[in-house]
Formats: C-alpha cells, structure tokens, sequence
C-alpha cells in the first residue's frame, strides 16, 4: 500500500501493527502528497501539510527528506542546516545549495569548502566584499594541502580566477589598497606583472617587485617610466654595479649639457653634481680595479671642480690612452675654454721653432703655460674628434659598425643622452627638450609616457647639425683670440711666434670654408681673418727675416698654410693702374720664394697672372723656377735677376706708388744677388763678407744650391756667367753709392715704405756693410778709400754706430803709401767686429792661408759645401743644432744640397753675461744688464749690477762723481740684502718687492745710477775721439799685410777730413753732451750735431 502511494491506508495498517517509525513514515508521506496536491489550489494548507510532513520526517530521522520538505516549503535555511548537521558529508553540497539559495554566502561558501566543491565556494566568496578575506582564508587552507589535492590543476585555475576577480572588485571600485592585497596573493609575479600591466599600475607593480626583492625587475620598470636615478637604485640593489654606474654617469652628463637653458656648452653646475659622481666612483669600485679607473676618469672629466691646465691635459691624456673618447673630447674642450678665458698677456709669445710640436705644447701645458701653438694643438685635437664623428654620422648605413664607428656612436649616444631601446633602429632621448634636437627632430618624437623615442637616422641628422654649428662657433672663437694676439705689437723675440699665429688663423680659416664645414653665416666673417692673415703674414715675416732667424724663416716657409698665405696674396696686392703686382709685393715675395727654394706650377702661374709676359719681373720667375728645377742656366738666372732690380729702381718714381719696395728688402735683394753673382769668383780667389750675411745665404735655399753648384770641382769656366758676375757687382756698387749720396732721399724712401721697426740707420749701416766687400770681392769696381772719402763728405757716418765710423775713418788719416787693400780690410774686419758681426773671407785653402793678423772667420771652398763645418767656425756653441734642424730643412723633393737650418743671425745675447764673473769687463756687464729687462725686475741681478758699478766706481775714480748719500745707500742695501738672503732657507727667493722695502724709492734710485753709468761712459768716448791723432806706428803695424798693394788714390787733405772724423764721432746721448759741457779742456773744439 505505502509503495502504491495509498499512504493514509498504510498508515493505518502500520498503527494497528505498532509500527510507529513507519506510521510516522507514512504519516508524512501522505501529507507530502497532499500537500503537493492542494498547493495549486490552497497554497497554504498545502505549506502546513509539508511542514508537518518535516516534522514527522525529522522525528523519526529522515533528514534529508525532511530536508525536501523545507525546501518545498522554501526554508533553504532550515534545509541546508538538516543537509549540513544530519546528512553527512555526502549532502555538504546540497546544503550549500540551500545557503546559497537564502544568499548566506558565508555559510553556503563554508560548507561547499568542506565538500570540496571550490568553484561554488570561490563564487561564494566573490559574491561580498565582506567575504573576499574569507576567500583568502580558504586560499590559503588550498595552499597547505594543495599537494595531496588531487584537483590542483582545477583549484589552480579556480584560484586565479577568484583572485583576480577579487582584485578587479577593487580596481573598478578605485580601491588600490585592497586591490593589492588580492594581487600579492595571486601564485607567480608574472600572473602579478600581468595584472597590473594591463590595467597600467606600474607604481603599484613596481612596489611589489621592490618588496619581493626583484630589483633588476624593478629596474626595468623604472627604465620603462623614465625615472633614469630611479633605476640606477634598482640596478645598484640588483648588484648590477656597472650597468648602474654608467647609467649615472649618463645622466649627470645630460644635466650637465642638456638641462634647462643649456645649450651642450659649458656644462651646468648644479648642487647634487658632486655627490652623483663620488656615488659613481663608489659603485665602480664594486666591479673591478679597471672599471673604477675608468669611472674615476669620466668623473673627473665631468666635476665642476676647478682644475688646472696640466690637470686637464693628463685627463686628455688618459683619455687618449684608455681610448674613452668621451673623456678626449671633454678635456680638450675644457682646455680650449682655458685658452679662450684668459687675457692675451698670458699667453707666451717668446717661442722659437719647434714650439708647435706636440710634445712642445704638451710640455708648456704641463708647465701650466699657454700660447697661441698650444691653443692650436687644442683646437686640432678637439676638432679631430668632432670631424671623425661627423664622417660616422655621415655614413652609417653600412650592415655593421668597425671598433672606431663603435667609438664614434658611443661618443654620440653619451654625450647627446641617448640610450638603446629594446628595438633596432631607434634610441630613447633622456632629455626631450635638448637643444641639440631639431624642430623636425622634435616632431619627430614617439612619445610613451615620460619615455621618448627617436629614429636613429633622425637622431644622427639632428647630432651633425648640432656638431656643424658647434665646429663653426667654436672655431670662430678661436679666431677671434687670434686675431688679437696677432694684432700685439711685436718684438725679435715674438715676431716668430706671431708669424706662426697668422699661419695657424689661416689653417683654421681655411678650414672652416671647406665645404663639407663650412657654415653660410660665417662667410664673411672668414674672409676678414683670411685678410688679416694675408696683412700681418708679411708685416711679420719681414721682421723674422730681418732680425735674421732664418732658421725660424724657414720653418715658416715650410708651412703649407705660409705658401698658401703667399699665393693668395697676389691678388690683393695689385697696381691700381695696370693691375699688375706693386713693387713692394714683388720684393716680399721673391724674399720668402728665395728662401723657400720653391716655385711649384700653380705659384709661377699665379705670379705671371699679375705681370706682363716679358716683364723683367716675369723673365727672372721663369729662369728662377727652371734653375730650381735642373740646376741649369745660372748665367740668365743673374742676368734677369740683376735687371729686374735695376728697372725697379731706375725705372720707377718710387714717390708715386701706392705700395712700393722697402729699401731694408732692396738691399736684401742686393745682396742675395751679390752673393750669388760672387760665388763664380770661388774657382778663382776670394770672396769677402760679413757672417752675417753668409749665414743667411746659407739658410738661403736658392743660393745655397747655387753655392753648391759654383763648388762643384770640375766645373768649366763660363765667360756668359763671368760677364754677368761683374756687371751685377758693377751694379749693385752704382746702385749703393747713388742712395748713399742721398741719404734724405733714402729717408725718405724708408720712411713711407717701411714698417716703423724698420730704421734709417739699420738700412744706412747694411749699405755700407755691404759696399765694402763688394769692393775688396770684385777687382775694377772702386777703391775702397775714395768710396770712404765720398761717404764721409755726404755725411754719412754721421748716422752709422760711433765704434764702426771711428775705425773706417781713422784709415783716411794713413800716410798715402800706407792706404793698402790690407791695412783697409783690417780696419774693415775691425769695423764690423766692433758692431757685433764678423767679417768673412771665403776661397781656396791656399789662399786663404795667406791672411794674416786680420779680425776675420776663414772659410775654405772645402768647407763651403758643408754647413756643420761652417757652423763649427762661425757659431761654434751653436754648431750641434745644426743637425738636430736638418730634417726640418731638408727639401721634400730630393733637391740637391739644400741647407741645414742655423740659428737666427742676431748680434750674441749681452743679456747672458754673468754679472757676477770678475773676469768680464764692466761694460759689458753693463750693456747685459741695460738689455735684460727681466734682470731688471730681479732682486738678485739687481744686487750684483749694483756691485759691479761700485767697484768700477773705485777703480776708475769716479766715487766723488756720484751723490755721497746714494752711494752709502747702495752699499747699506747690498749688505742688508745679503743678510737677509743668508737669514732665509736655501728654497727661498727675495722678490723685486722685497729689495725696494729694503731700499726705499729703489726703483728712481737704480734708474738714476743708470743714468750716472751711461752719462761717464758718453765722456769716456768723447775725450777717446777728441784726443784721435795719426798714429805712424799703427800705419806701419798695418803694412806688415801680405798683400801690400801700391795706393790706389785717397784725398791729401788730412786736416779737414779730421776734423770731418771727429765730428761725425761725436753723436753722443744728451746726458753725454750735458757731461761735456761741464769737462771742457783747452785741447780741439770737438763739433757735433746740435
């Protein structure tokens, strides 16, 4: 009956049986039938029906039907209790269920955890905020027992899902916090990475990786921010030493050149600069021995530190020798700024050849010294490497670099603060609003939030830009400092020096108008300097050449920027009337071209451009360039060198011409001229002159080869070179003797057309230097008495120095029979001696073995062809220097014999004379002392010339003379000076300051017992030449010469010409005249010049 569902009847029966368990049973199984039977037509009876059924169900232990019951009824609560605390683990489920289904999500997710059912468990959780910890909770319980879990594979992903919906709960409720504390539970940090990427919390994934320890992550998340100091701590916690050391170092170099308002140069001092680079050095020192030098040098270059000037250059230095480019590019510009700062006082002018080596200038750099050589050395060494980098950036479309390009592209990468992206082809800029960028290279940004990214192609265009502008305005300032040392006014021993100042403005210049560098704005500019260059080359030049350093001439000459400077002059140096050369422009350059010895195609094309075809100009550069070439046709070479001086000077009214040329250059000429004309006469006799000159001509190329060719052994005689010898001698003779009768004219002359260094007694003294042996060389031209006593009465030694007139006039006062070639050449030697030359007799060796008793160098035709030897006797403390100058001078193209360099052709230094050696007469000790106006400002010398002057005072009995007071001051200073130098260490030195608190207005003093000296020693001379009388046994010393040849002629008028002597003798300082007047005696009436 219970089975057939007619239940009341089975109740029934189970009553009447006292089955009470199944009475209940079917009780209750009939209530559920009637119930479901009512419930569509009396709901409520049909509820109370199914309650009363659970009940009885519940009595009588049927749980889980009791608990249908309840559901029917809708009490899932009540339910999910009887499933959950009567029904065993079996109907965990079915509870959950029921919670789930009266939304008690807490007790549902609890009991489906405890069946295991962790997908409806996890839902539970994420159905409350509230219930997300309990999740967790959960979570963590999977955790520990998740290896005996035979569902890992499902928890795993169930895990994950509910985490992340946990986490996306928050981040769309902004709830960051809560947010993180889901995420950190999810089961990897790439789950983590990928999370918060997707969704843009990198702050947020960044904190994580910091707080998991993963900095090198961290590191990388900082590089895709942009936050370059930030990733440098994250690489430092990484110990990733290096990477972060080079980072740093990076960025202090773009906030040194790139920051706010700076413009790549000079770089910005800023208050954190220090202590990031003693950090860098610091980590370095964590990688290796190597790796910190290398930091320490980057750093060092970097420092805001003021550094000197040989600290600077050890750092280019080392920079060249670790090949860090960057370091060689910083360093060198450091240096240039030095030299662009300082005052043009500080540079050092008083150079000499050799200076512009680089070791030269590396030596004055270290010495803390500047000149213009070594602001050209800086200039080159940074422009190299800023050429170098312009070729890379022009051509790096190769398939890969080579080590230099590597180089190259790191200078590039470090110095405009790029880094290499992740992809090729592009860098990141570290500073998106650095001025080196472009506007189209600005545009050209692709922007990812602070980060900034730039084509490599376009990166390279906006650095060469950057660099072209940098070259040229950098190079302009070098010019502009240039210009005004050129512009000082110059002395013989700076002349050198700005000579080589003029040629280094023209190299830079040239330079700068190549056109792969040259910049449309600086044009004019550029030909300002050039012309410049063009003016002061030869205003400076001429002083070299003049001053006779010929050695330094040459190292000049063999500049290409000197023969540049010379070609291009040409043609601004023009005549306005026929366009053609002017005179004076034809001397400068045939001097230099003489010198040279090199006359290239392009040069004499140039040449005969500006002058007419069959000019006597033009004839002489075609013979001049043939005889350079083959060493043929000497006799033309002289002919048409001879007539194109002539026509220059007969020809031409020197007064009407703009430029015309100078007679210090005219007389060069002349005497380049006579030499070359006088070699011939070497086969035969001898030749006479000054060392002077000989020197010269040997530092002459072009008569040094044709001395070599006149020396050749086997030469023939040549009657067209003999004719041409004699007439340039009969020229040059007519030539001197026409200025020297008018010597207002030569005035004149030397007044409009030469520089005012250039004097009228300097010109007057090398023409008649020159004249007399001319005379003694060439037989036939004159007598050297008439030409004495023709010089005399137009007044001429008047104007030449008192020691060298004395001794030429006093050889007019000889008996007739006594006017000799030899007595005249002694006196001649004597001359020339006293005026610190010497003169010169070359020939053979048995003729000159003849000479005897004469003030004179002998030179043999043997000794003639080598310059050592010459050296040796000439210039015997100088002789060495001859070989360590030869390669200098020796012609690039193989030319025969061209000379080695000797030095500069000057009267010896009196400033070297040892004021202190007894053995040395006293005026020279006082002509050392006047000439050596830095021992002026020595305390020391100061103290010795003192003691000179006291002691030739006692000797020569002129204490009385000087002011007793200064006197006794001058021997009380002397005395407390030494005390005080024997009070002070040996290291010590008693500056100029020092003397004059001893001495008080020392400096008036000193110059008043200058003043004393010099005033004596002009009345010493004065009663010398007063007291000149014929002296009969001076003329017969003068007869014992070998060669005593009959007179030639002379004037008998003794007397007058005496009396003419003394007076030209007496041009005396005026202290000396005041001297005079006071010590008037009763012998002769001395004239002088008022």
């Amino acid at each position: 009956l219970f089975n057939e569902g007619q239940f009341e009847m089975a109740t029934m029966c189970f009553e009447k049986a006292g089955d009470t368990y199944r009475e209940k049973w079917a009780r209750a199984a009939g209530l559920v039938a009637t119930a479901e039977r009512a419930m569509s037509s009396n709901l409520e009876k049909g509820n109370a029906q199914l309650q009363t059924a659970s009940e009885i169900y519940e009595s009588i232990g049927m749980h889980e039907k009791a608990a249908t019951c309840y559901i029917k009824l809708g009490d899932y609560k009540r339910a999910g209790m009887i499933y959950m605390q009567k029904c065993g683990a079996s109907r965990l489920e079915d509870a959950g269920d029921c919670f789930a289904m009266t939304e008690s999500w807490s007790d549902a997710a609890d009991v489906y955890f405890k069946a295991k059912c962790y997908t409806k468990c996890f839902l539970m959780c994420s159905k409350g905020k509230q219930l997300f910890n309990l999740g967790l909770q959960f979570l963590q319980q999977l955790e520990d027992h998740l290896a005996e879990n035979s569902k890992s594979l499902e928890v795993s992903a169930i895990r994950k899902t509910y985490l992340e919906n946990c986490a996306q709960h928050y981040f769309v409720c902004r709830d960051i916090k809560h947010m993180i504390h889901f995420v950190k539970a999810f089961s990897s940090m790439d789950h983590v990475r990928a999370f918060l990427k997707s969704r843009n919390l990198v702050d947020e994934l960044f904190s994580l990786e910091m707080e998991k320890g993963n900095f090198l992550e961290a590191a990388g998340m900082a590089k895709h921010k942009g936050d370059v100091l930030l990733e440098v701590d994250m690489l430092e916690k990484a110990d990733m030493f290096e990477d972060a050391t080079r980072l740093l170092l990076l960025n202090i170099i773009v906030d040194s050149f790139w920051s706010s308002n700076s413009r790549g140069w000079p770089p910005k001092r800023y208050a954190e600069k220090e202590g990031s680079l003693a950090r860098a050095k610091q980590m370095a020192k964590k990688v290796s021995e190597g790796f910190y030098s290398f930091a320490c040098l980057e750093a060092d270059a970097l420092s805001d530190m003021k550094r000197s000037l040989p600290s600077l250059n050890c750092t280019l230095l080392d920079g060249r020798k670790c090949e860090n480019l960057f370091v060689e590019f910083i360093a060198s510009r450091l240096i240039l700024d030095v030299h662009l700062q300082s005052q043009t006082s500080e540079y050092n002018l008083e150079l000499g050849p050799g200076s512009e080596d680089d070791s030269s200038c590396n030596d004055m750099v270290a010495r803390n010294q500047i000149s213009p050589q070594t602001l050209a050395y800086a200039w080159n060494h940074w422009k190299s490497i800023i050429i170098k980098v312009l070729s890379h950036l022009h051509h790096t479309d190769g398939p890969e670099l080579n080590d230099y390009e590597v180089l190259y592209e790191e200078l590039c990468c470090k110095y405009f603060g790029l880094r290499k992206d992740g992809e090729d082809g592009r860098y990141v800029v570290l500073n998106m609003n650095s001025s080196w960028l472009s506007n189209a290279g600005r545009n050209s940004l692709q922007q990812d939030g602070n980060r900034c990214w730039l084509d490599v192609l376009q990166c390279h265009s906006c650095a060469q830009s950057f660099l072209m502008n940098e070259l040229s305005s950098v190079g302009l300032s070098v010019l502009k400092k240039l210009e005004t040392i050129v512009q000082i006014y110059p002395n013989p021993a700076s002349s050198y020096a700005l000579v080589r100042t003029t040629l280094i403005i023209k190299e830079i210049a040239n330079f700068l108008e190549e056109p792969e560098f040259s910049m449309p704005k600086s044009t004019m500019k550029l030909r300002s300097f050039s012309a410049l260059c063009e003016r002061r080359f030869f205003e400076l030049v001429f002083l070299v050449w003049r001053d006779g350093a010929t050695r330094s001439l040459l190292r000049i000459l063999d500049s290409p920027a000197s023969y540049c400077l010379i070609a291009d002059s040409l043609g601004a140096n023009l005549r306005p009337r026929n366009k053609n050369l002017t005179y004076g422009h034809l001397g400068r350059t045939t001097v230099l071209l003489l010198h040279a010895a090199r006359l290239d195609d392009a040069l004499i094309s140039r040449l005969l451009q500006y002058l007419d075809n069959d000019s006597d100009w033009a004839k002489f550069f075609r013979h001049l360039k043939r005889f350079l070439d083959t060493g043929v046709d000497r006799s033309y070479l002289i002919k048409n060198f001879r007539t194109a001086l002539n026509s220059t000077f007969y020809d031409v009214t020197w007064r009407n011409e703009l430029d015309y040329i100078s007679p210090i250059c005219y007389v060069g000429l002349m005497e380049c001229l006579g030499f070359l004309a006088s070699s011939y006469l070497l086969q035969k006799g001898c030749i006479y002159g000054t060392k002077s000159l000989l020197l010269n001509m040997l530092d002459c190329r072009t008569s040094k080869v044709y001395l070599d060719s006149c020396l050749v052994s086997n030469s023939s005689p040549d009657p067209d070179l003999e004719e041409m010898t004699f007439l340039s001698g009969r020229f040059i003779f007519d030539t001197i003797m026409s200025i020297l009768r008018n010597k207002n004219t030569l005035r004149d002359w030397v007044q409009k057309t030469s520089t005012p260094s250039c004097s009228y007694t300097a010109v007057l003294l090398r023409l008649v230097v020159t004249l007399y042996p001319l005379i003694l060389t060439h037989d036939g031209l004159g007598n050297c008495y008439e030409a004495t006593n023709i010089l005399l009465k137009h007044g001429v030694f008047k104007d030449l120095p008192v020691e060298f007139s004395q001794k030429i006039v006093r050889v007019l006062q000889l008996q007739m029979r006594s006017r000799t070639r030899g007595n005249f050449r002694r006196a001649l030697a004597d001359a020339v001696a006293a005026i610190g030359d010497r003169m010169v007799v070359m020939g053979p060796p048995k003729d000159i073995a003849s000479f005897q008793n004469i003030n004179a160098d002998m030179i043999s035709t043997e000794d003639l062809g080598d310059v050592q030897k010459v050296m040796a006797i000439l210039r015997p403390e100088e002789a060495s220097s001859v070989k360590e100058e030869a390669a200098l001078l020796e012609k690039s193209d193989g030319k025969k014999n061209i000379p080695k360099a000797v030095p500069a052709n000057k009267v010896e230094s009196t400033s070297e004379i040892d004021l202190s050696d007894e053995n040395t007469p006293f005026w020279d000790k006082f002509g050392a002392f006047q000439a050596n106006k830095e021992g002026q400002k020595d305390a020391r010398v100061i103290i010795q010339f003192l003691r000179s002057v006291v002691r030739w005072m006692e000797q020569a009995g002129f204490t009385g003379k000087l002011d007793a007071q200064l006197l006794e001051d001058i021997r009380r200073i002397r005395s407390e000076f030494d005390e005080c130098i024997a009070g002070m260490e040996k290291t010590a030195c008693l500056t100029l300051e020092d003397l004059y608190s001893i001495w008080g207005d020392g400096e008036n003093k000193l110059q008043t017992v200058i003043s004393f000296v010099s005033s004596a020693r002009a009345s010493m001379e004065e009663d010398d030449r007063r007291n000149v009388q014929p002296q009969t046994d001076r003329a017969v010393e003068w007869t014992g010469c070998s060669d005593s040849e009959p007179d030639t002629g002379g004037s008998n008028e003794v007397e007058p010409l005496k009396e003419e002597a003394v007076a030209a003798a007496s041009t005396s300082q005026k202290a000396a005249q005041k001297h005079k007047g006071k010590r008037k005696s009763k012998k002769g009436k001395g004239r002088g010049r008022k």
